[in-house]
């Protein structure tokens, strides 16, 4: 009895054993690297489309100018400037555009993976010291974009579908497995966006059957988000029951969205539904390139699938794809 009892004892893994094994398993576990090669390429391309407009056009520098410097050199309001603007200068326009122009380029060099994650580093100090100069006009768009850059530096990102890839194997698709916890965690910080934020909507009760789910309609007439604040009263109401039906599909697409997390199975539906929510904001409402930087997020959702798709242009050479197989779905 005893000798029985102490061998359950020792062979039955405890909590901590579980967790152990589940942590180490998560960090130990690899995949190709399409999938984050993919979010580093549409992070290039939001990063492309959130700077180059300010360096590349006049009314984009008095923007610039005017939110970003100081009242001295024209802008609306005092800017002392944190230590990272002072070291090049302080809150001046040249000194702000100089640092955009840094960024768009470095977006680039993402789009096109060269120099590994150099240009992620580059862009992700640059923006930051730009944006966050004045608090009253960043959102939450800059700290989705700070957030989405550190997570991808902590990948090796320029693995694949990248002139690195190019440039070391002698062709652009690298099947080489590559750690997958950085891939996992663009993954989580995903639904975490979209979840809280969706939770955060129900303190309203616009998002509510209280009010009749008129938080959308409220918000096509707010001349702050609204692109045509004028579209409700050129379409004579009539948007009122389409945009309660929209508000229910955000509210519970949000709310709900960290069940990608749980079961694959739901993650087509709910990429599809948020492409075709961020397409329809992207048309109606202006809020930056919050919507480029949350759909950069999405390729994450689809490692097997971006594996499978891009294999069929590999070429193995050296061990056999057996030699060195992935080990993550997730």
């Amino acid at each position: 009895m005893s000798e029985a009892t102490t061998t359950t004892t020792t062979t039955t893994p405890g909590r901590w054993r579980r967790f152990r094994d589940w942590y180490f398993g998560h960090l130990a576990a690899r995949e190709d690297g399409a999938a984050i090669a993919l979010v580093r390429i549409a992070l290039g391309f939001a990063v492309l489309l959130l700077v180059v407009p300010f360096v590349a056009t006049e009314a984009g520098a008095e923007i610039v100018a005017f939110a970003f410097c100081d009242d001295d050199v024209g802008g609306y309001r005092g800017i002392v400037g944190t230590p990272g603007i002072r070291f090049f200068g302080g809150a001046r326009p040249e000194v702000a555009l100089g640092l955009l122009t840094a960024a768009a380029i470095a977006a680039a060099f993402m789009v096109v993976g060269l120099f590994g994650r150099l240009p992620v580093l580059v862009a992700a100090v640059t923006t930051h010291i730009v944006f966050i100069q004045n608090s009253d006009v960043s959102g939450g768009g800059d700290a989705l974009l700070g957030n989405a850059l550190f997570l991808l530096l902590l990948s090796n990102c320029t693995q694949t579908l990248s002139l690195d890839a190019r440039l070391r194997t002698g062709r652009f698709i690298d099947p080489t497995p590559i750690a997958a916890w950085p891939r996992k965690l663009v993954l989580v910080q995903l639904a975490i966006v979209y979840t809280v934020t969706g939770v955060q909507k129900l303190v309203s009760s616009a998002w509510t059957p209280l009010d009749g789910f008129s938080a959308l309609y409220q918000i096509l007439q707010s001349p702050q988000w609204a692109r045509d604040p004028d579209l409700v009263v050129w379409t004579g109401g009539w948007l009122v029951l389409p945009a309660a039906l929209l508000s229910i599909v955000t509210i519970v697409w949000e709310v709900f969205f960290f069940v990608v997390l749980i079961d694959r199975s739901w993650r087509w539906l709910f990429a599809v539904t948020g492409v075709a929510m961020h397409i329809g904001i992207l048309v109606l409402m202006e809020v930056g390139a919050f919507s480029w930087l949350s759909m950069s997020f999405y390729p994450a959702m689809f490692a097997p699938e971006a594996a499978a798709f891009f294999a069929r242009w590999a070429r193995p050479t050296g061990p056999t794809p057996a030699a060195t197989p992935t080990t993550t779905t997730t």
